[in-house]
């Protein structure tokens, strides 16, 4: 059955378009906004798109423009609707420049949308694909939300199963992919130029700053990795190079098997494997980094709870299966404690692992099979021929002092969460979207848990690490649900001094300057001007955004010094306008002024800011640009 993604915001026409597309034989994923639109289409690979012409626009983008910049977004029909039923259509002037298959000015016109759909549908399907897009075209065999952690779980299934195929993940724009034959893991990509290979390699210091940008060019050119590297004077050949895109590979997957929010889909085939290099590994063990860097020791602990009275024991599995665990000295000697006689609430407390690390393994040898649970004491070994076996008593360890600089250091970190914001505590920009919330209070609780620091006597520290916990879940119940975290920004602003502005706060133009900003420090000016303008067009009457704006556009903006002095000068002026007084636009004035050799004007301009603020540091440190 040919699968349909259908995006449109008004509840009645999805509803009603829902039931006549059921009818006419598509599977129909309909969702209500352009986020969700996106991960459907990375995750379910649909047949045929169908979006509404007034679908709220992705960071400025209509989304068919981020779903034709996707690798499969090239070869999917997509047909925009109108609301020539409501009477408010906005004509097919809206959609020149969506490069879209075809325009439905009202889809619930009988005899208009089904059959042209049928005849897109037939036409993309006359094109036999290959490579990549083969394996892509099937039905997916595995699909759903990335709630409650389902990849761990799935990752076993395809070694076991030894399946060859592609893991998609999608959260609104990122898409990320992981290959997979035999059932074990060989490469990665995604969508993101931070998850890419040369931003690991960079991570890793093996390439410097300067050399990322031409490593990426060159791979996007077609050159090999070990080829690109050379080209920017970096050796790294043969086994090096092989351990390097090992690591790459698990490090990258570990992301995507801790991701909890968006979609995956895993589709089922090989043919990929002529377009996409691979490098070998051991399959398991990605779970178990996975489980120790990025996921929260609650998850792991709550897969154990229901065992912790019981006797763990190995399983014929653990042995088979050891090759591809690739378990380190001190995990395989935790593991050789798991001999039917000690219970697990011990094993975990006083084994030969510090708490996580024994918590991590014991949950990843539960999920692959490695051990099983018995409610006695099981006989193994030397037991065998005993009618009962007795349980074994492992001895409380005794637990070291902490070093006085990391107490200090705790300390410290943990009073700086406690007494600062919501975002604050969790070290983000108040720009953060949910999945940098997620990350940051997983990261940040892992960090303070108590169980970090078993192994030690933090009884004078217990009570702080507490009330950090208590912060840290604070902040994600908050900042986690949308509702929750508008209304919580709503009172961030209007207790802080925002300064400058003189109209009331609107939360999501606060939130764009603050995208722009952040933009900005990275040499992002696209980017910051993309987020001022979306300030100005959600609260045009602030005179601050101009400024910014202005600025944005002056730093930024292509062509000669004089085209990019016109351009924000005519920003400046509607700020000037909102408030003839405005330090912000006044001082960059003055900076245009200074570098187009207009020093008189540029002083009188910043003595006249001076006489209204004779503290402004940024009118002081203009000037002095003058005296020089």
């Amino acid at each position: 059955m040919k699968t349909l993604l259908l995006a449109e915001s008004h509840p009645p026409t999805l509803e009603h378009l829902t039931g006549l597309l059921s009818q006419a034989g598509y599977t129909v994923r309909a969702v209500n906004d352009a986020v969700m639109a996106l991960e459907h289409f990375s995750a379910d690979n649909p047949d045929v798109v169908v979006l509404g012409v007034d679908l709220p626009r992705v960071e400025g983008q209509h989304v068919v423009h981020l779903i034709r910049g996707h690798s499969q977004g090239g070869r999917v029909p997509i047909v925009a609707i109108d609301k020539g039923h409501l009477g408010r259509a906005k004509g097919v002037g809206s959609v020149l420049d969506l490069k879209v298959n075809a325009y439905i000015p009202d889809p619930l016109k009988p005899g208009e949308l089904v059959p042209r759909l049928e005849a897109l549908v037939k036409a993309a399907q006359a094109v036999t694909p290959t490579g990549l897009a083969a394996t892509l075209s099937r039905p997916a065999v595995a699909a759903g939300e990335l709630k409650a952690f389902p990849l761990p779980a799935l990752l076993h299934s395809l070694y076991r199963l030894r399946r060859d195929g592609v893991l998609v993940v999608a959260l609104k724009g990122l898409s990320r992919r992981v290959y997979f034959l035999r059932g074990g893991p060989v490469n990665f990509d995604s969508s993101a130029k931070e998850d890419a290979l040369p931003r690991f390699l960079r991570e890793r210091k093996v390439l410097t700053e300067a050399q990322e940008q031409p490593v990426v060019e060159a791979l996007a050119s077609g050159l090999r990795i070990g080829a690109a590297l050379a080209d920017v004077g970096v050796e790294a050949v043969g086994e090096d190079l092989l351990s390097l895109l090992r690591d790459f590979t698990r490090d990258r997957l570990g992301r995507v098997l801790a991701m909890r929010e968006g979609r995956y889909a895993f589709y089922a085939g090989d043919e990929f494997s002529s377009e996409v290099a691979s490098v070998e590994q051991p399959a398991l063990a990605p779970l178990l980094e996975a489980a120790r860097k990025r996921m929260p020791l609650r998850v792991v602990a709550a897969g154990l709870k229901a065992h912790l009275n019981e006797y763990p024991v190995r399983s014929a599995d653990f042995g088979r299966d050891l090759q591809a665990m690739a378990l380190d000295t001190e995990d395989i000697k935790l593991a050789m404690q798991v001999n039917g006689r000690i219970v697990l609430k011990d094993l975990l407390a006083h084994g030969r692992a510090e708490l996580r690390a024994a918590y991590t393994l014991l949950w990843f040898l539960k999920l692959t099979g490695g051990v099983t649970f018995s409610a006695t004491p099981v006989a193994t070994g030397t037991d065998v021929l005993s009618a009962a076996a007795a349980p074994d008593v492992i001895a409380p360890r005794k637990r070291k002092s902490l070093p006085p600089e990391t107490a200090a250091s705790v300390r410290e970190e943990a009073v700086r969460i406690i007494t600062r914001s919501y975002f604050g505590g969790l070290g983000l920009d108040l720009a953060a979207d949910k999945e940098a919330v997620e990350r940051a209070y997983h990261e940040t609780a892992m960090r303070f848990h108590p169980d970090t620091y078993a192994e030690f006597d933090i009884s004078d520290l217990r009570d702080l690490l507490e009330q950090v916990q208590e912060k840290l879940s604070a902040a994600y119940r908050v900042l986690s649900v949308d509702e929750k975290r508008r209304a919580y920004l709503q009172y961030f602003f209007s207790r802080q001094e925002v300064v400058g502005r003189a109209t009331a706060i609107n939360v999501d133009a606060e939130l764009a300057l603050r995208r722009g900003e952040s933009a900005m420090k990275r040499g992002d000016y696209k980017a910051a001007i993309q987020g001022f303008e979306e300030a100005v067009a959600l609260n045009g009457s602030e005179p601050e955004y101009y400024s910014y704006l202005a600025w944005a556009k002056y730093r930024g903006s292509p062509g000669p010094l004089m085209q990019r002095a016109l351009a924000a000068r005519k920003v400046l002026k509607q700020a000037l306008t909102l408030d003839p007084y405005l330090e912000r636009a006044q001082i960059i004035a003055a900076i245009i002024e200074i570098d187009l050799d207009d020093a008189p004007l540029a002083r009188k301009k910043l003595m006249k800011v001076l006489e209204l603020n004779p503290y402004s540091v940024l009118a002081r440190a203009a000037l002095q640009k003058v005296v020089k």
